[in-house]
């Protein structure tokens, strides 16, 4: 066997270990009932429990002292219809299973399909709540990208998602903040652009 034979070999070998190491962190569960848009109770051997999606945010809905948010009602009408009909699987992150409240945090499987991810893509849930378990957050930022740039649900209101922070700016006044602070940053960069532009052409005007 050549060199080449034996290091596509060991690449392949190596691959599978890893596929197979990733279809074995998931465990089986079964969907009781969505709490909200990015909780659910699930039955694990038998036995009820709260499950948190992480590194993702959806709308509240039932938070105390909190007003029903836009598209909190839809997140959690999504994330049921997605997850009522499919075989789940849970798979916990490689740095914890918990936040500092105590909170379970999964990446939740509808089949094959991530329903974190999802829930970002279509755009009733951004990215957010991120603690030191990241092992999934390059794929829930670029499904951000694309729910953003195609301005899916929560992107559909400018200046609803606070981008400053977490959560959601509910009132219009909130949105208006939120909006005026975008504008002014994107302005502020169009200036540091500007300036650096006309120090880089005089430098070369010099030059000749």
């Amino acid at each position: 066997m050549t060199l080449y034979m034996k290091a596509l070999l060991l690449t392949l070998t190596c691959l599978l270990m890893l596929t197979t190491t990733a279809e074995a962190k998931r465990i089986p569960v079964t969907f009781d009932r969505a709490i909200d848009g990015d909780t659910l109770s699930i039955k694990q051997h038998g036995r009820k429990k709260t499950i948190r999606l992480l590194l993702v945010d959806t709308p509240e809905s039932k938070k105390p002292n909190t007003p029903v948010q836009p598209y909190s009602l839809e997140a959690a009408k999504y994330t049921e219809s997605l997850v009522s009909t499919c075989p789940l699987s849970i798979e916990y992150d490689s740095k914890g299973r918990y936040d500092r409240y105590k909170r379970e945090l999964v990446y939740l499987y509808c089949g094959d399909t991530m329903v974190n991810e999802q829930l970002v893509r279509k755009g009733y849930a951004r990215v957010g709540y991120i603690y030191q378990q990241k092992d999934h957050l390059k794929e829930l930022e670029d499904a951000q990208r694309y729910a953003k740039q195609h301005q899916l649900n929560i992107w559909s209101m400018d200046g609803y998602v606070n981008e400053d922070g977490e959560g959601f700016n509910t009132t219009q006044e909130d949105r208006d903040k939120e909006t005026d602070f975008v504008e002014q940053l994107r302005q502020a960069l169009y200036r540091i652009v500007d300036a650096a532009l006309d120090t880089l052409i005089k430098e070369l005007m010099s030059n000749f």
